[in-house]
């Protein structure tokens, strides 16, 4: 079909706002980014300085250990978070009684703030008066009765990283919803059959929702990577920097004006970031094939 001239014209004065919007905000602060890594910039004055930034970023320990703090993060929700999510989705597609109040108590993390699920994380973890080290006293663990969990340096990682089952109620809203659009004729026939509830929800449900699995585990790819608001608030990287992800690390360079270091870690957390989704799409829709 041959399109008209004045529809051409419309059809460039509607996309134009949006290219412009994207341009500005989204691939001019990227570019900015990239050419102020090359400097020694401290938001007034930049001199070029070559891989410098890039260099004295790959010799902290602090900047390595935040990337495999990040990388922890991140196969953690795709390895436990979602397929937990996955395992109560497809528990909760049986419209058993109460699987509404139970969606919802799995959901009321996505609706309060950050701030406020931190302050009770800590809270939680408080090593005098947290519910958690309480438990673990009443069923004989008694060492743990003041144990410090975010502060000790062998445990303060995994405290933070259980924070990332918070996002199981997310996964687990998107994946009932799909479970919804299933016919109920693969069901009906699987009952003529004879076959189980179990057998209809590896054989049935799961495949078909398999897509849909994958989306679930890149989203959970990228909330790990940029993860800032939890970790900083908690911990703010301690305790020696043990917890410290990328985007803290960025946040620190940028607060003592380390302005083009900080902007080279972003650069190298966007590369990382690439180089993950892409490794991650290609690996999954391999599989989504097969």
């Amino acid at each position: 079909m041959k399109i008209k001239k004045d529809e051409i014209i419309w059809l460039i004065l509607f996309i134009t706002p949006a290219i412009s919007l994207f341009f500005l905000f989204f691939i001019l602060p990227i570019l900015f980014l990239f050419v102020t890594s090359f400097t020694n910039w401290d938001g007034i004055s930049a001199e070029f300085v070559g891989l410098e930034n890039y260099v004295k970023l790959l010799n902290k320990k602090t900047f390595i250990r935040s990337i495999v703090n990040n990388l922890y993060w991140c196969f953690t929700a795709a390895f436990i978070t979602v397929p937990l999510a996955l395992i109560i989705a497809l528990l909760l597609a049986h419209r058993s009684r109460g699987w509404k109040v139970f969606r919802t108590i799995l959901f009321i993390p996505q609706v309060v703030s950050s701030a406020a699920i931190a302050m009770l994380w800590l809270a939680l973890f408080n090593s005098e008066y947290g519910l958690v080290n309480v438990l673990l006293d009443f069923i004989g663990f008694s060492e743990y009765k003041n144990h410090n969990w975010l502060g000790n340096l062998r445990t303060a990682n995994a405290a933070l990283i259980g924070f990332s089952l918070c996002y199981v109620g997310y996964f687990m809203v998107i994946m009932l919803a799909k479970t919804a659009g299933i016919s109920d004729d693969y069901y009906d026939a699987a009952n003529i059959d004879g076959a189980s509830q179990f057998q209809k929800d590896v054989h049935i449900t799961a495949p078909l929702i398999k897509s849909t699995f994958f989306l679930c585990i890149i989203l959970a790819v990228i909330f790990n990577l940029r993860q800032f608001e939890y970790v900083y608030l908690m911990t703010a990287g301690g305790p020696a920097n043990k917890t410290s992800v990328l985007v803290v690390y960025i946040w620190n360079e940028l607060s003592v004006q380390r302005l083009g270091r900080g902007n080279a870690a972003g650069v190298i957390m966007i590369a990382i970031g690439a180089v993950l989704l892409l490794t991650l799409r290609k690996l999954l829709k391999s599989e989504t094939y097969n």
